[in-house]
């Protein structure tokens, strides 16, 4: 039976080629590993830290094919055909998006090239190639909520075609190792946690980075360690300064077969290279401390619970700093800056009911937030801040800003082999934590990653408090939407469209205070690749 999937897999393999940019999280091998590992096809607990090497993918892919209903199976072969030894090199395409907001429209696009290389049986390596032609700089872009979007990835130069702008995006990533041990090195997206498509630690919506992990794994626990390089800016965000990083460990267990946990901590410092922080196995809030306690050190605990094949529950906290001494005293109402993500996942395996999402987030205000080195370029234009937790600007872990929170609600299905129809809604709630509060500059204390939650003589406004959603005036935002995802394949390569449309709410928008009003966001993408 498994040589017939693996056969009819390998011929419909030729005409309907699978995106296998594997070193790229938001990829949709993610989804479907993710899913699987739901429905209880695959027992490993699996890593954290992505994207995966070819060698792990194809452990996972074989236990699929060897546990999974026969659409998993037939999938699962279809991927593993596409980067298996012997599997081409090299594939080629091109896409394009029209995309809006109300009547306002753009469209970008690229041609794109891209390939798995599988050079031994301990060395693989991924590449992409997108040379995008885009009407829009970094920063101006329209993307429909909740979609990809490649324009954190660019850094904006000279080159033009009249009016069209072009950015290249290159990855690639080599592995060196097997499915038990491995070590990675690229230029790629990266994340981490127990949700596939965010996070609240290193999030895949966050641009490409210098990307550096190895992953030890054994039958009930695994050891990670990544390390990133990323680009400081000044405290506005502006700017692009070397000699930033991220370092960070993970422990994780599996001491049953449905429930796994863990506990890491990571550390953000710049303008120097820390030998500390480079320590396997080493405590970095210990190591920071005998580094001068400049740098900014997290820890965080995460879990996965499967009380039943189909439905997961799931959830991670990231703590930045709290007030030990109000909380050993049982006074609660006191510092708590951190960021919390719970979900639930139910994704039944043999049910005319949609595989269903459901999560919330919550950050703290000034979570991932901090103030600069010196204080003399405090808020200048003339410092970088290595120690705020950015990439190039944006925030390296969720894509909500500090005092803020979120309801997420999704249901997906397929109406047919080749048309996927998802229904997506949301609430958000957003405050400006320094909204109120003497001697501080309106200018830069705008609630945003940047505000350091510090007074102009630079006293912290938060050690003793928590001002969560309490501001007088709060942005909410609530929306509904549609995407309908459809592929054909045809002898010549995969031709795709995707159509999405969200419908939004907002009140105080902007956190300007009674701006209510009506959002349509809307796109339509083409694809082709061979």
């Amino acid at each position: 039976m498994k040589k017939k999937i693996l056969t009819v897999a390998l011929f419909c393999n030729v005409f309907f080629l699978f995106a296998q940019v594997i070193n790229n999280p938001n990829d949709g091998i993610y989804k479907d590993i993710d899913r699987w590992a739901v429905q209880g096809y695959i027992s490993m607990a699996l890593p954290h830290i992505r994207p995966y090497p070819a060698q792990l993918v194809d452990t996972i892919l074989k236990e699929v094919i060897a546990k999974g209903n026969p659409s998993a199976q037939q999938k699962a072969s279809s991927y593993l055909s596409a980067i298996a030894p012997g599997s081409r090199p090299v594939h080629v395409g091109i896409h394009g998006t029209l995309t809006g907001k109300d009547t306002d429209a753009t469209v970008f696009g690229a041609p794109t090239f891209d390939g798995v290389l599988r050079i031994e049986p301990w060395l693989s390596a991924v590449y992409d190639l997108q040379i995008y032609g885009s009407l829009r700089e970094p920063g101006d872009e329209l993307i429909v909520p909740g979609t990809y979007s490649p324009y954190s990835d660019f850094v904006l130069d000279w080159a033009n075609v009249g009016p069209i702008l072009i950015l290249q995006d290159w990855n690639s990533t080599i592995a060196i190792g097997n499915e038990q041990i491995y070590v990675q090195s690229g230029l790629n997206r990266t994340s981490f946690g127990p949700f596939y498509n965010s996070s609240i630690v290193v999030g895949p919506q966050a641009g490409r980075a210098g990307h550096f992990s190895l992953e030890y794994r054994k039958d009930w626990w695994n050891f990670g360690i990544l390390f990133m390089a990323i680009t400081g800016t000044n405290d506005f965000g502006k700017g692009q300064f070397p000699d930033k990083y991220l370092m960070l460990h993970t422990f994780d267990f599996k001491p049953l077969s449905n429930f796994e946990f863990g506990f890491f901590e990571s550390v953000v410092w710049g303008g120097r290279l820390e030998p500390l922080y480079f320590i396997p196995f080493d405590q970095l809030f210990a190591a920071q401390s005998m580094a001068g306690f400049l740098d900014n050190s997290f820890f965080g605990v995460h879990f996965r619970w499967l009380p039943q094949a189909g439905l997961q529950i799931l959830s991670q906290v990231y703590v930045d700093d709290l007030n030990f001494n109000d909380l050993a005293r049982f006074h609660f109402n006191t510092k708590y800056k951190l960021a919390a993500q719970a979900g639930i996942n139910y994704l039944p395996i043999q049910s005319s009911l949609p595989d269903l999402r459901f999560e919330y987030t919550a950050v703290m205000p000034y979570m991932y937030t901090h103030e600069a080195e010196d204080s003399t370029y405090r808020y200048t234009s003339e410092k970088p801040n290595y120690f705020n937790y950015t990439h190039r600007g944006e925030n390296l872990g969720t894509d909500l800003e500090p005092n803020s929170d979120r309801l997420k609600l999704s249901l997906s299905k397929a109406l047919l082999p080749e048309l996927d129809l998802t229904l997506t809604g949301y609430f958000t709630r957003h405050g400006n934590a320094s909204e109120g509060i003497a001697a501080m500059n309106s200018t830069y204390h705008d609630g945003s990653v940047l505000d350091d939650g510090r007074t102009d003589d630079g006293t912290a406004t938060f050690h003793y408090e928590t001002r969560f959603l309490t501001q007088s005036v709060i942005d909410y935002r609530l929306a509904g939407g549609l995407s309908l995802s459809w592929s054909f394949p045809t002898s010549f390569g995969v031709l795709g469209a995707q159509a999405d449309y969200v419908l939004e709410y907002g009140w105080n928008r902007n956190l300007v205070k009674d701006d209510n009003g009506l959002t349509n966001f809307w796109g339509l993408s083409l694809s082709w690749r061979w």
